[in-house]
């Protein structure tokens, strides 16, 4: 008798086939669902950022007309709750000699000046902080650099609705140092944020420049804000 051995090569082939889709379906669809565990949905916030290259701050008469000074405003205006720690602000500012990266992605701090009662150079405050007294007290200045729970980046400072967060500006300067527009006080959480000292006219940090902000939810790696802002 003799044997025939024609018909199993083509059924090999077919189960081997079979085994390699298999295996590739395997894989693509643990990678799909590794991805789709690890993407965190952004929050939904609607929020506004004012920019200032010279506002009066620190006026309290008839103690003084307080100085000048460039700041930043963030207002939380509708929307879910931000923990801070979990945004990135980034900031580009770009005049006649190119552009100028910034930012804040954690609780970054910065000091005073000697000459400024209320935060002189060996006292601290965060690059940007909140400013609610009822939540937090006018513990705002620290003697540490460690931290505090109102600033950007700290676990206890959370932006909710109706919450306003900026810089330490109505801190650099005294009630009575009466500066003109014209010559601001330097603001460090400012020069910080943008990268620039914005108070130095050579910056050309002034009104009706530009300037692009994005704030990032950096778990999901989205941008919940991200706006040219007309610099005031």
């Amino acid at each position: 008798m003799k044997r025939k051995d024609d018909a199993v090569s083509p059924v090999v082939g077919v189960l081997l086939m079979l085994v390699v889709c298999l295996i590739i379906a395997a894989v693509v669809s643990g990678f799909a669902g590794g991805l789709a565990g690890g993407t965190e949905a952004p929050p939904s916030a609607s929020l506004d950022v004012d920019i200032y290259s010279s506002i009066n701050a620190g006026a309290m008469p008839p103690w003084g007309d307080g100085y000048y000074v460039p700041d930043l405003v963030i207002k939380h205006l509708s929307g879910d709750t931000l923990p801070t720690k979990d945004l990135e602000i980034k900031t580009y500012f770009t005049n006649s000699t190119g552009t100028y990266k910034g930012g804040v992605s954690s609780e970054e701090t910065v000091a005073g000046d000697a000459a400024w009662t209320s935060f002189s150079a060996s006292e601290y405050c965060g690059v940007l902080y909140l400013n609610d007294q009822n939540r937090f007290g006018d513990d705002t200045i620290q003697d540490s650099d460690t931290g505090n729970d109102n600033w950007f980046g700290n676990v206890s400072a959370t932006l909710r609705p109706g919450d306003i967060m900026l810089t330490p500006g109505n801190f650099c300067g005294n009630y009575d140092d009466n500066d003109l527009p014209s010559a601001p006080h330097k603001n460090p959480g400012m020069d910080e944020l943008f990268g620039v000292e914005c108070s130095a006219s050579y910056t050309e940090f002034k009104p009706g420049s530009i300037a692009r902000i994005i704030i990032l939810h950096k778990p999901s790696g989205k941008a919940i804000y991200d706006k040219e802002v007309v610099i005031q």
